[in-house]
């Protein structure tokens, strides 16, 4: 009787581990579909996409969902979005330092991936990252992208940083007369 008691048990043992989640349950891959004019749909475990908060909920909300539109970014950003999230697997990284006291992101950053990673884009990329992180709320990457723009603004002399400026109110307020003709349109429209 005891012999045939072990079989048992080994399957009971079995039957238990699958219904707590064997390794398997890591490997559930998810799709991310972009937005813009040529969609792209990519794929990622859901064990590294628990980094955006925009995901996670959604997942919480329909724990069976297997893709996810983001329309809101662009397919190049989210491919840039989805290495960072493949990287990480998952796992935030440590914060960052606040206020930024270097000009190099190597310093700042404990991943020096990081610093690599975010260091190889252009100011728009970084901008279009920017946005991407926090439509998709994964702060991590919000304040790396930030972090970097912070390092580049500290190269800047007081000259640059003034012209910036002006070109900024400049162009405030040569679209304020755009929205404001756009707006009286609207309130003829509405009438």
């Amino acid at each position: 009787m005891a012999e045939e008691a072990k079989p048992e048990a080994t399957e009971a043992k079995a039957d238990a581990e699958e219904e707590a989640g064997g390794l398997d349950d890591d490997d559930e891959t998810l799709t991310l579909k972009s937005g813009g004019q040529q969609p792209k749909s990519f794929e990622i475990s859901k064990k590294c996409a628990e980094l955006s908060k925009f995901v996670t909920t959604i997942l919480e909300g329909d724990a069976d969902a297997t893709s996810i539109e983001i329309r809101q970014v662009p397919p190049e950003t989210l491919e840039h979005v989805i290495t960072y999230l493949k990287h990480h697997k998952g796992k935030e990284p440590d914060p960052l330092p606040c206020p930024v006291r270097s000009i190099h992101m190597a310093q700042i950053v404990s991943d020096k991936w990081d610093a690599t990673w975010i260091d190889a884009f252009d100011k728009k990329t970084i901008f279009e990252v920017i946005l991407a992180a926090n439509y998709m709320d994964i702060k991590s990457l919000l304040h790396l992208g930030c972090a970097k723009i912070a390092t580049l603004i500290k190269q800047l002399d007081q000259k640059e940083i003034n012209r910036i400026i002006e070109e900024e109110e400049k162009y405030r307020r040569e679209h304020a007369n755009d929205n404001a003709d756009d707006n009286k349109a609207e309130e003829k429209d509405d009438k």
